[in-house]
């Protein structure tokens, strides 16, 4: 009976790593599309640059540039959130990885500070209406 007991909590224990997991997919998701995001800010700067046809009008590529900080923000707090639970469960059942987790979290708490110096260079750049470099390169 202890057997069966310890075996329903393998499995618990695999089940709630698999929704987080599945959160992680899903924000590594959102990071792909911020980086095509960027890319194409980027190329449409260049444009600007060589006074070519551009593929967003200033308003687009501001509205662009707020979206994907927005975007990075909400991407860096998930990957926060899931380390953080990770290294719960790891805590909890004494596991090999949680020192390791434990960094996760930290390099988690950079990316949300990065983040929100992000936000803040496109929020303070936001009436201007022209797309600086630096917002281009916020990813």
């Amino acid at each position: 009976m202890i057997r069966n007991d310890k075996k329903t909590d393998n499995n618990e224990i695999n089940f709630k790593k698999i929704k987080f997991l599945d959160i992680q997919m899903i924000a590594t998701l959102g990071f792909i599309i911020t980086l095509i995001i960027s890319f194409f800010l980027s190329y449409d700067k260049k444009l600007s640059l060589e006074n070519k046809p551009r593929l967003f009008s200033d308003q687009e590529a501001q509205n662009l540039a707020l979206f994907q900080t927005i975007l990075v923000f909400i991407i860096a707090t998930c990957f926060f959130y899931v380390n953080y639970k990770q290294y719960e469960i790891a805590k909890e059942n004494h596991d090999k990885d949680e020192p390791d987790l434990l960094l996760q979290i930290e390099t988690s708490i950079f990316a949300i500070i990065s983040a929100i110096i992000g936000l803040y260079i496109v929020f303070k750049n936001y009436r201007s209406r022209t797309l600086s470099i630096a917002e281009t390169e916020i990813t």
